[in-house]
């Protein structure tokens, strides 16, 4: 497989204006993690199991990717608001978009216009670990009188599952968006997150392009990787062999 390489000398980058290569390196930062995240997720998803308990470990780990990505695209909605509307380079950049791309940010400010976004809603349970005692206990209340939780244990830490913890957090969510169907709202959440990612990739990367063309008209080079394997057959197993 061929990419394309640009070589940025730290003097070039230099002579950009300040608050357009911070918003550069930002924005690349965020659309490395989402990528990453997205195809962590189908991984997740790709393991095909019929033993129940596999496949509760495999939910547990494409549900935490999923709220680590839900976490991100939150952060990206505030880099947004701060360096790009609030720097004012949404005055410059918005009339180099395309029709299209303009519609991703439109909806991109719809969606986190909205309180009720099931994106933020989820980013209190993604890096909070619910430190009050209160709120945990109340967490456990709220399961459902016939909840049975479940701990799968292992003498290597990496093949343990708490389930019972994912459960309770799931609770959690759920009790947050009002949606009191499980598959339904992790379903719901899972859409969301997918086409919110889309929408700040074709964005955002159309403005990384602008700031290219802009500002380094850099010549390409063409570099050479190994074959990358079908995305399709690529697995990330929760249990491995120490």
């Amino acid at each position: 497989m061929e990419l394309l390489k640009l070589e940025i000398p730290k003097s070039k980058l230099l002579s950009v204006p300040k608050k357009e290569r911070v918003f550069f390196v930002q924005a690349g930062n965020l659309l490395n993690d989402l990528s990453m995240l997205q195809k962590l997720v189908l991984f997740t998803t790709n393991t095909k199991t019929t033993n129940k308990t596999v496949r509760t470990a495999q939910n547990l780990q494409a549900l935490c990717l999923i709220r680590i990505q839900a976490g991100k695209l939150d952060e990206g909605w505030e880099l947004l608001q701060k360096n790009y509307f609030g720097a004012g380079l949404s005055k410059d950049y918005d009339r180099m978009l395309s029709q299209s791309e303009k519609q991703c940010l439109d909806n991109i400010k719809k969606y986190f216009g909205s309180k009720s976004n099931l994106i933020s809603l989820v980013r209190d349970y993604t890096f909070h670990y619910f430190t009050s005692s209160e709120q945990i206990s109340q967490l456990i209340d709220d399961a459902p009188p016939s909840e049975i939780f479940e701990v799968f244990m292992s003498d290597f830490y990496g093949n343990c599952v708490f389930s019972m913890s994912n459960v309770l957090v799931t609770f959690a969510i759920l009790k947050s968006t009002g949606i009191t169907h499980t598959e339904k709202a992790m379903g719901k959440l899972l859409r969301d997150v997918q086409k919110v990612t889309k929408w700040f990739g074709d964005f955002l990367g159309r403005c990384l392009l602008v700031f290219v063309e802009k500002h380094l008209g850099l010549e390409s080079s063409k570099v050479e990787i190994p074959e990358p394997p079908d995305i399709k057959k690529v697995t990330l197993p929760y249990f491995i062999k120490g």
